[in-house]
């Protein structure tokens, strides 16, 4: 079947006005009379406009112009020559996107301008379209005898406010829109991307973007001189120049958004409706589709780009993962794809420096891309051939006509482009990602690609200006800071997502890639996925692409015996494209649920930020005539994504459009749910959760300073996860809140603890929530004496002990507190402490001069004591040798001709020892006294580059990453400081006992590289 962009005209009305008695202001107004944009010329003739929504002042008198690199400004003296009113309404349908059809509905205004000042007067129109969303508005410099070769140095375009309004907004970098987003007061901007996004001080909601980006350079906002002004900034040429070219020229659309809610904004069309309709006659090959593939794995360190013994785009390894596409996706309902990162020649080294090494049509010698493809295609499964041109832009385009042509050979049908380039292009080189130079590439290569029936989705891209409307083949981009950010750096705060689709997602669709089911990385202990993984789900609804990643690795999507895990079917069944969107509740950095239409199902995403929030959605979205069934997937009540974030309850319930969902998101959460039409189904009609709270456990009396604690009993009398917030307020004054979460139909016992909450003796009103109020008494208490926070530090022969000491008690008093050295009382100090609330603490310093070497048992008071040794057991000095035989890890083994080498440092620094993929070794003999009976060692070896398995004498300790083998790859850990833990029954007292070290360096520096190196002594219970 052939589909066509399909574009329905209803109504066409224009008429023009020739300018025949001189004005200086003209209006126009939204169809729906709530918009009004004002344009004016200024004293100094200089072009203004303003914007005001329903008689309120948005946007004051703003200056509009250019200034020339080889000419004078064209920003005043000005007059209006003719203008022209418009009104146009069509709907028409799109290939793929967040609606199945958009209403077109503007008024336009077209100003003719032309200077007055000289006898060589230039033109400039300026047209403004006015929706009921919103404003856009461009130049036009038409073709003329006073203007041919224009090079373009600014826009005088402004964004004038009337108030310091709150901003979400990321700082602007010509190569990459890989930030995150700040929320400051206007004022506070620097240099913006757009979208940028503004909360007014009323309560609006209003977006600043341009639309149809098109042989011009992307525009930044940056803080202008008077209060609350944003002035446009454009990407320039390495000389300077922004916009280079000729008339007639005309500029993107400068665009407005403006909504009551932040939920308006997403749903608003205006960015695609000022864009051209679909050029693509024949768009049957442009498919939306989830896809897999080899991608997560590199960059969790489990394989690697470049070739060698852990390359990851072997044969091998893309049989594994198509195998488990085929297996667990219906691929006679939808496409679904298969990209391979890593499969071409180029990838070896520093790929991000040596883009003019890559070939886009020959593999690597282990990866047989062309029987990978036809074996997908066997399969029903869509290849995605993947493109880094790590910004050498003329080899790209050298190879890129052959390139597509072998693709489309081969069936291929869609290209991931990539452009890894933080510092600008390196051929030609100084060109930005953003600038009209690249602005162009991207554009012409979504064009040639349609030629070849190829769609694209760029990586490191130009941001979205709703081209995807004339080029549905550009499907995607990743203009935002997306998963891959959780792999190696500090991650993506929970927050993050609940910004994006009030920010980039209004440019249009961005590959975030979700789907992160192992979401705690355990082999990358300083590195996690800031989610839940219910909130990865809820993902898949709530940021929108067409085309949406399965991201992990097969195996983290099953169970430990191999089947498939129950919430991936949440996975399986969301669409990638939808009849209809929109967003019921929302605040920016806060929450986000959005629901999407896809034929007569519903799907819903609900995610939050660090905090927990219990959400309700009204199902009046419903056909009221109809039962529906709801599969709920939800946090579990002991989830929360820092250290707990892998439980999904999932329920299924049947709902009608009189319901409420109760949507109950854990911190870091989120929910998904998926609503269809009931058929016959046996399943129990939506219970609405409601938590029943009574004391279980109560104290009537406490002694001053001490905890409070009580228990209560709570039951969820519903069949949907929900939470519940417990409330204590002492005196009518609240002092304590906790949300605890249950499963459906569960109960539990709970109990609510407030730490030195009494001091003063005497009666106290208790209540939580709306129980009964409840009387404790607090009564008096003698001193007494806790001890805390013992430390111990050496300084030549001087021993200098400090302890705390705090007094709990209602009254002040008098201890003597000692400090024992191998269990006999060295000295007692005399130590008088007040009381008060909370307890009066205090620090008691002990100097003692040490005898002799040797190991000393140290405590205060009842604190647990603390063996150290005197002089510090020495770390620095091991022995090394390259290789790998695992009898170096024995006690006895002869290490006597090993290099000696000083630590931390990298084996390059210490062994002239450069080769990539290789083993190493270390070892080190300490002398372990008697007086280490009943102790257990702590030791901390420090980073490691890149995994290392660790030995004492013989047994293994402790590892970091996974050392590669015959089956598995390697996993990096080198960000890690590596502590490990000996049990006493290990050591051998009065002898010498050995640390081993096995360390394996695929690439780079290898080694240890970093401390710090130190042994601690344990008291074993």
């Amino acid at each position: 079947m052939v589909y066509l962009c399909v574009t329905i005209v209803i109504l066409l009305i224009m008429f023009s006005c020739q300018a025949k008695n001189q004005t200086d202001k003209l209006t126009i107004s939204s169809p729906d009379k709530n918009i009004l944009v004002t344009f004016t010329l200024n004293q100094e003739k200089q072009p203004t406009y303003s914007v005001s929504y329903n008689g309120e002042v948005l946007i004051k008198p703003s200056k509009l112009g250019f200034t020339f690199k080889n000419d004078t400004p064209l920003a005043k003296n000005l007059r209006i020559v003719d203008y022209k009113e418009s009104t146009f309404y069509d709907k028409w349908q799109t290939v793929w996107g967040i609606k199945k059809e958009y209403i077109n509905h503007y008024n336009e205004l077209i100003v003719s301008l032309e200077e007055t000042n000289t006898k060589a007067p230039r033109k400039m129109d300026i047209i403004f379209r006015v929706f009921n969303d919103g404003v856009g508005f461009r130049y036009v410099l038409p073709e003329q005898n006073n203007m041919d070769k224009i090079e373009i140095m600014s826009e005088f375009t402004e964004f004038t406010f009337t108030d310091d309004h709150t901003v979400w907004w990321a700082e602007n970098d010509w190569n990459s829109l890989e930030k995150l987003y700040q929320k400051t007061p206007l004022s506070q901007v620097t240099t913006a991307n757009t979208p940028l996004t503004i909360k007014t001080t009323s309560n609006l909601y209003v977006a600043l973007h341009e639309a149809q980006l098109i042989n011009y350079a992307s525009m930044a906002l940056k803080q202008g001189v008077e209060n609350y002004k944003l002035v446009s900034e454009l990407a320039p040429w390495p000389d300077g120049v922004k916009v280079k070219g000729s008339v007639p020229l005309q500029t993107p659309w400068r665009t407005i958004q403006i909504s009551t809610t932040p939920g308006g904004l997403i749903e608003s069309g205006l960015i695609l409706n000022l864009n051209d309709p679909c050029v693509i006659e024949d768009t049957s090959w442009i498919k939306p589709m989830k896809y897999m593939g080899i991608w997560w794995e590199m960059h969790i360190g489990k394989s690697t780009w470049g070739s060698g013994s852990n390359h990851g785009a072997t044969t091998e390894n893309a049989l594994r993962y198509l195998n488990f596409i085929a297996s667990h996706f219906d691929t006679s309902k939808e496409p679904i794809g298969f990209l391979v990162e890593g499969w071409n020649k180029g990838w070896d080294g520093a790929w991000y420096d040596n883009g003019h090494l890559f070939s886009f049509t020959e593999a690597y010698p282990d990866f047989d891309l062309e029987m990978i493809v036809q074996y997908a295609k066997a399969l029903g499964i869509e290849y995605i051939m993947h493109n880094e041109t790590s910004g050498d832009i003329l080899n790209y385009e050298r190879q890129m006509t052959d390139a597509f042509k072998y693709y489309q050979q081969l069936g291929v049908h869609m290209v991931k482009t990539g452009y890894v380039a933080d510092t600008g292009m390196k051929n030609p080189k100084g060109q930005n990602h953003h600038g009209q130079y690249m602005v162009n590439h991207y554009n012409n290569v979504v064009q040639k690609a349609a030629n070849y029936q190829l769609m694209i989705n760029t990586h490191e891209p130009v941001k979205g200006t709703g081209l995807e409307r004339t080029y549905p083949n550009w499907v995607s981009r990743e203009s935002i800071r997306g998963t891959e950010y959780e792999a190696w750096s500090e991650g993506n705060p929970p927050e993050h997502t609940t910004i994006l689709p009030f920010t980039m997602g209004l440019a249009g669709p961005f590959d975030y890639t979700p789907g992160i089911f192992d979401v705690l990385l355990p082999d990358r202990p300083d590195n996690c996925v800031h989610t839940t993984r219910a909130k990865q789900l809820a993902l898949y609804v709530v940021l929108y692409s067409p085309i949406q990643m399965v991201s992990d690795l097969p195996e983290n999507y099953l169970d430990n015996y191999g089947e498939l895990l129950p919430e991936f079917k949440f996975i399986r069944d969301v669409p990638t494209t939808w009849d209809d969107t929109f967003v019921p509740h929302g605040e920016i950095g806060d929450y986000i649920t959005v629901v999407r239409k896809k034929d007569n199902e519903f799907y819903i995403g609900s995610i939050t930020d660090e905090e927990a929030r219990e959400l309700t959605l009204p199902l009046d979205f419903l056909d009221s005539d109809k039962e529906y069934i709801a599969e709920i997937y939800a946090d579990s009540n002991d989830v929360e994504w820092e250290t707990n974030p892998n439980g999904v309850t999932i329920s299924i319930v049947k709902v009608t459009n009189k319901d409420t969902l109760t949507l109950s998101l854990a911190k870091g959460g989120g929910e998904a749910i998926r609503i269809y039409p009931a058929k016959n189904a046996s399943y129990s009609a939506y219970q609405k959760p409601d938590i029943v709270v009574s004391y279980r456990n109560m104290p009537l009396t406490l002694k001053s300073n001490d905890p409070l604690e009580i228990t209560l009993s709570l039951t969820n009398t519903g069949n949907v996860i929900k939470g519940e917030t417990m409330n204590l307020y002492v005196n009518d004054k609240l002092v304590d809140s906790q949300t605890f979460r249950l499963n459906p139909k569960s109960s539990e016992q709970v109990t609510l603890k407030y730490e030195n909450l009494f001091f003063e003796v005497g009666k106290y009103k208790i209540r939580i929530n709306d129980l009964e109020e409840k009387e404790v008494t607090v009564n008096p208490k003698e001193a007494t004496f806790v001890y805390n926070d013992l430390t111990i530090n050496i300084i030549d022969n001087t021993l200098y002990v400090t302890a705390s000491v705090t007094n709990t008690g209602t009254y002040p008093g008098n201890t003597k507190v000692p400090l024992i050295i191998n269990k006999q009382v060295i000295e007692e100090k005399d130590l008088y402490l007040p009381s008060k609330l909370g307890g009066y603490k205090s620090n008691v310093t002990f100097t003692y001069q040490l005898p002799k070497e040797g190991f000393y048992e140290i405590t205060v008071g009842d604190l647990s004591p603390i063996l150290i040794s005197h002089p510090e057991i020495d770390l620095s000095l091991w022995k090394f040798q390259k290789g790998d035989d695992l009898t170096y890890k024995e006690i006895d083994y002869d290490d006597s001709a090993w290099q000696i080498v000083t630590l931390p440092a990298s084996w390059e620094e210490t062994s002239n020892y450069y080769e990539d993929y290789v083993f190493g070794w270390y070892r080190k003999a300490i002398y372990l006294p008697p007086e280490l009976s009943g102790y257990s060692i702590r030791i901390t070896l420090g980073k490691i580059d890149d995994c290392d398995e660790t030995y004492f004498n013989g047994y293994l300790i402790g590892k970091s990453g996974t050392i590669p083998d015959d089956r598995n790859g390697m996993i990096s850990a080198w960000q890690t400081v590596r502590t490990y833990a000996i049990p006493a029954h290990l050591i051998k007292l009065g002898q010498v006992n050995v640390i081993g070290i096995r360390v394996y360096d695929a690439t780079g520096g290898g080694g240890l590289f970093e401390g710090p190196l130190k042994i601690e002594f344990i008291k074993e219970n």
